[in-house]
């Protein structure tokens, strides 16, 4: 974890020295703020907010600048970035929240302050994702008869998706993996199985292997449709 903290605070250190007062703060956000970080699992999330009238002209090139400060870290870096007014940038529902509830501020000490966002808005960012991200890989994860390693990030995470799902949709918060597979094993979504979630959680501790995940071979589509039947009763 040494090497990705100093990475991510040049990172930060970049971003201030590019856009000077305009940068309020930038912050650790996803597993590295919240925690159960994984090197093999987990994306590098850093939030950035700004006060401008504008979006930065150049912000994608500093993103590209930023990703080139370590030639493999800089692979995982995923950059969200907005105005306190979410007027513009990349600040999604979810990620506003994880900010509100779990930035660690990188230059200073502010506390980012901003509207939160409603239970109608987090429901609605929650079925966006099913339906732009996790639905449309299901088929494809599905058929593998066996695992390359390109498949070994999105299988895990399609696994346990469905826990973030049912945490986030219930508690309207953003939490860990651990904390959102804990919270399914008090809720027991009926139809859902939990062993290949617990299983998937165990791997992204290094506890066990990706293979022994797809060992269950689980029913990816029996699981999808059985976490959108349990959130269809929560509304």
């Amino acid at each position: 974890m040494n090497e990705i903290s100093e990475y991510v605070a040049r990172v930060a250190e970049h971003f201030r020295s590019e856009l000077g007062p305009s940068l309020v703060e930038v912050y650790k956000l996803g597993s590295l703020a919240h925690g159960g970080f994984s090197a093999i699992y987990s994306d590098i999330d850093v939030g950035l907010l700004l006060n401008c009238q504008e979006p930065p002209s150049d912000f994608a090139a500093l993103v590209i600048q930023a990703k080139s400060l370590h030639p493999e870290l800089g692979k995982k870096l995923s950059v969200f970035w907005g105005n306190p007014a979410l007027s513009w940038g990349r600040l999604p529902v979810i990620d506003r929240l994880d900010l509100l509830d779990h930035g660690l501020p990188l230059l200073g000490d502010h506390k980012a302050n901003f509207p939160r966002p409603t239970a109608l808005e987090i429901r609605h960012a929650l079925r966006e994702s099913i339906e732009k991200s996790w639905q449309p890989r299901i088929p494809e994860l599905q058929a593998l008869t066996r695992l390359e390693a390109k498949d070994r990030k999105p299988y895990v995470r399609a696994i346990l998706y469905a826990a973030r799902l049912i945490f986030t949709w219930d508690k309207l918060v953003v939490d860990s993996n651990d904390r959102a597979v804990e919270y399914l094993h008090q809720v027991q979504p009926p139809g859902l199985e939990l062993e290949p979630i617990d299983r998937a959680l165990a791997c992204r501790r290094d506890q066990c292997s990706v293979e022994e995940v797809f060992a269950l071979r689980a029913d990816l589509n029996r699981q999808v449709q059985s976490a959108l039947s349990y959130i269809s009763k929560r509304t």
